[in-house]
Parts: C-alpha cells; structure tokens; sequence
C-alpha cells in the first residue's frame, strides 16, 4: 500500500514517546514493503520541503503563528488544517495515489480528514492522549488532578488554577474559542473512517465523541531487535548501588513531584535494611530543582542527567533494578513502559490509565497506587533480586508477545485492508463546528501564557 502518515509529532527527536511511537510504525510498514511518506507541519519554516526523518520519507510544510496566547493556537491548528490537507492532495496526486491516510495527532487528524475527503481514501487517526475531549490535552485539572470533559466550570476553574487569578480571569473571555475548538476537534474525529485508541482506557474515553464500531483498540510497537542493539553498548551514566531509574519530563502529570513522599516513605520503613541504591533521573522539568533540594535533604543519592537521548535511556532501562513510574495521569499508554517491558526492566508503576494493559501485577511488573503503597512495594523489590529477575523475565515475555512489530503490524494491516476494500461511506460532509471562524480570534489575546499541552507531546 501507499500511505501517508501526517503527523505535529515527527521526527522523533526531542518530541517524547508519541513521536517514537509514529516513527516505529512507519519504519515497520517500510519494512514490510509498503510505500510511506510522513507529512509534518514545521512552525516557522517556510514551503514544501521533503526530508529524511530518522529512515522515512518526509515532508516538511512550514507556517507562521505568531507568538500571542490563543491566537498563536488559532493559526497552528484552524488555519494549517487547510494548508495542510492541500500538502497531502498535492503529494497523493505527485505519483501513485494512497490507498489510505493516518493521521497520528492533535494538529494532523483534522487536515487528514480533509484530506481525505477530496482524494476519496479512508482516514485512519491514531489517539494517543486527551486531546479529543481536553484543550490542554491532560485531562487533569490545573495539571494535576484527573477531571472529566470541561465545560464552561470546568475550564474557567482550570484557567485561574493554571494561570493564577489574574491572569487566569483575564482568560476567561477566550473560553468560547476554546470550547469551540474542541468541538471542531471532535467532529472532524468523528468522520475518520477508523479510530485508534492505544489503550483500552483511551478507547472508553472515546465512546461519545466516536461511534463505537470505528475504534480499534491497538497498542504501539516496539523494535525488540533495535532496541537490544542499542542497549548492548554501556552507558555513559554511572552509578552506585542499585539503580533505580526515572525516565520522564518532570512535571506534575508525569509523577515526577510524587517522588518526594515515596522517598520520604521509604526512608520511614526501614532504611537501614534496604541496600545503597542511586536514583537516577533521566528527563528534566519545572520541578528539577524543587526535587533535587528534597531528595538532598533526605540524603537520597541521585543523580539529574543534564541530557539523556533516547539510546542512553535504554541503556539504563537494560540495566535498572527497577524502573519507577509513578504516573498521576490517565496516562494512554507509555512508550518509557513498553520500552523497558522489551528490555527486561522490572517496573514498579501506578495504575493510572492504560498502564495495566502493560503490566500486570506480580507477573509483568508491580502496582501501587499511593506513595506509601509505592514505597512499600519499592522496599521489596529491593531487598529481593530473585523477584526483580522474575518480574524482568516477565515484562520481556509479555513485550514480545503483545507489542513487538510481529505481533501488532499484521493488525495495522488487517484494519487498513478492511477500510480499504470498503465501500465509502454516505457521511461526508464539513462537521457544522468548522463552518465558521471563532468569536475569540477578534478577542484580546490574553487567554494562554504559555503553548497548549495540546500542541507539544
């Protein structure tokens, strides 16, 4: 088959796991013969530029956005649809047509869809986060606890919890645009011809805003082989004692901050059992430097990595006696847990979203969901190697099993086979949201003060 995958998270390079995830599909369906061509919107560039992104075919499509709080959203998002999907007409008719578009984010599904809809090819979305249902895209209020679909209440509290008072209820008038965006979202969602969730968490999130026979719950890949081949070099990173690994952006709906009350349990326990160990951080955030002061002052050892790429972050994984995930969000479903599942790492995680798709209690890795519950599995799982092999054992049994590209590719085929032997669909027309341009856009630009969580994973 052709396939174009557009997608505002490629190449993967600094971009976190949803871009390693799109990269990893596009670079099995190349392997598997099919013909792939990435199409990635490029803020502050200019034209049609093709380039190489890490192995796959690409093509850059720059815009502008200036840099103003709602208006700059307006522009990468209600303006580059248009501009985008003629990126994708103009490719699709350089040669072969595709026989299908998937889209892999926020900024790319609407564009795809239209896209689609002038070539007459199905339109597959992958959803990978909160994006359909939240602006921000965390679904966690003031980025820190979970909340269902905002309305009105639920976005003007967010807004003050976020910005603050000031700043927050000078936001407020934007709320319009901000609602109505998300229901052009959905709707351009709701008329793919087919909808991933990675995760049967997100899959339940879906219902309402997709008709249930168009979503597919399947799960990303894993290169075992790539990952083994780069995990066989050392690490640059040393350490002493065991090692106990996070790997992640420290923020709040990462974890990160909870990592404080599980030391500070642990150190309650029964310190003087539990053997050295060195935590080591690989990610930066708002809260490094919070953090790093509390550790210190619980004498916990640990070490900050300046700058930890994506082959030393496996290294480490292959190499940690646990890998900690103590993830506060309805997290989708982690690229940092299916790449230490393919390597073996014993997890300790929380069992927040679709992180139980991974693992499984006491067989793929560990569960606690408080820190004090954390701490106490943490304590275990240090003084007890065979367990920590045994979990090891496990998460690798289960990553070949379920997530490896010769598990899942043959899945992704099937499901475009059927969309592409399919006939159209009657639906098809512009969903009513788009039909007009937002109130807010003539507002006073005052509603963000920084880029939508939305628009960066």
């Amino acid at each position: 088959m052709r396939i174009l995958i557009p997608s505002d998270v490629f190449p993967p390079d600094g971009k976190g796991g949803a871009a390693w995830s799109s990269h990893a599909l596009a670079c099995a369906l190349l392997a598997r013969g099919h013909r792939v061509t990435a199409i990635v919107p490029a803020q502050g560039r200019r034209g049609v530029v093709p380039f190489d992104a890490l192995g796959v075919p690409a093509l850059r499509v720059g815009y502008s956005a200036p840099r103003l709080p709602i208006i700059q959203n307006y522009f990468r998002h209600e303006r580059l649809w248009p501009r985008l999907a003629r990126a994708m007409v103009a490719e699709a008719r350089n040669g072969p047509p595709p026989d299908l578009i998937h889209a892999q984010h926020v900024q790319a599904a609407p564009a795809a869809v239209r896209a689609g809809r002038e070539l007459g090819v199905p339109v597959v979305v992958t959803v990978r986060d909160h994006w359909p249902w939240d602006y921000f895209a965390t679904g966690l209020h003031a980025d820190r606890l979970p909340f269902a679909r905002p309305g009105w209440p639920g976005l003007a509290t967010d807004l003050v919890a976020r910005l603050g008072p000031l700043r927050g209820t000078l936001a407020l008038p934007a709320i319009p645009y901000m609602l109505a965006h998300l229901r052009r979202r959905a709707a351009y969602l709701a008329q793919a011809d087919a909808v991933i969730a990675c995760s049967g968490y997100i899959a339940k999130r879906l219902r309402g805003i997709v008709p249930a026979e168009r979503i597919h719950v399947l799960a990303h890949m894993v290169d075992l082989a790539a990952n083994d081949a780069v995990a066989a070099t050392p690490p640059t990173t040393s350490w002493d004692g065991a090692l106990l690994l996070f790997a992640g952006k420290l923020e709040p709906n990462k974890g990160a901050g909870l990592l404080v009350p599980i030391f500070r349990a642990l150190r309650d326990l029964a310190p003087a059992s539990l053997p050295p160990f060195t935590l080591v951080i690989a990610g930066d955030g708002a809260l490094r430097g919070e953090l790093a002061a509390a550790l210190g002052v619980m004498g916990v050892r640990a070490r900050f990595l300046d700058w930890a790429g994506h082959d030393e972050t496996l290294r480490l994984m292959a190499r940690c006696d646990v890998l900690l995930f103590p993830s506060a969000w309805g997290e989708p479903l982690s690229r940092v847990l299916l790449e230490a599942a393919s390597l073996g790492a014993p997890m300790l995680a929380m069992p927040t979203g679709g992180t139980p798709d991974i693992i499984t209690d006491g067989a793929t890795g560990a569960l606690a969901a408080t820190p004090a519950a954390f701490a106490v599995r943490l304590a275990a799982l240090l003084t007890d190697p065979a367990e920590r092999t045994r979990l090891g054992a496990g998460a690798r049994a289960c990553a070949v099993a379920r997530f490896t590209s010769a598990a899942m590719l043959p899945r992704y085929e099937a499901l475009y086979a059927a969309l592409v032997c399919r006939e159209p669909r009657a639906e098809s027309r512009e969903p009513r949201a788009e039909s007009r341009e937002p109130r807010a856009e003539s507002r006073e630009p005052r509603a963000e003060s920084r880029e939508p969580i939305a628009n960066s994973q």
